[in-house]
């Protein structure tokens, strides 16, 4: 009976391909373990998004270059690192892919536009 239950319970909380995930807090986990990945110590204070959009290229890093990655989707996330006896707070907009990969991010250059700056490297 137990083993049951367990399956049942793996089933409802998502595994597999379930219809209804919900793809936008999968695509923030990704975009969050990204900043994770990149730096120690984090405090997350703003996550927002995502803001779907069919990037065929998203700008990286901080030259703000084009890269030959695509991304489905943009999630904003401002963070603070404490580093030894230093603090530093950033803003970032991390590219999420349609199979919810976090490929590269941008510091954000439009604050609370961001969204419309998504939207902008739209495909048109």
């Amino acid at each position: 009976m137990r083993r049951s239950f367990v399956l049942i319970a793996l089933f409802a909380a998502g595994c597999g391909s379930a219809p209804n995930v919900d793809t936008s807090k999968v695509d923030i986990d990704a975009a969050r373990a990204l900043v994770l990945k990149m730096n120690r110590n984090v405090e997350f204070l703003l996550v927002d998004g995502p803001e779907y959009a069919a990037i065929p290229k998203v700008t990286r890093g901080r030259s703000a270059t084009l890269a030959d990655k695509s991304a489905a989707c943009g999630v904003r996330i401002r963070f603070r690192e404490h580093d030894e006896n230093r603090t530093v707070t950033d803003d970032w907009i991390v590219w999420v892919t349609g199979d919810h990969k976090a490929v590269d991010w941008l510091g954000n250059p439009e604050g609370d536009s961001w969204r419309e700056y998504v939207r902008s490297l739209a495909k048109k």
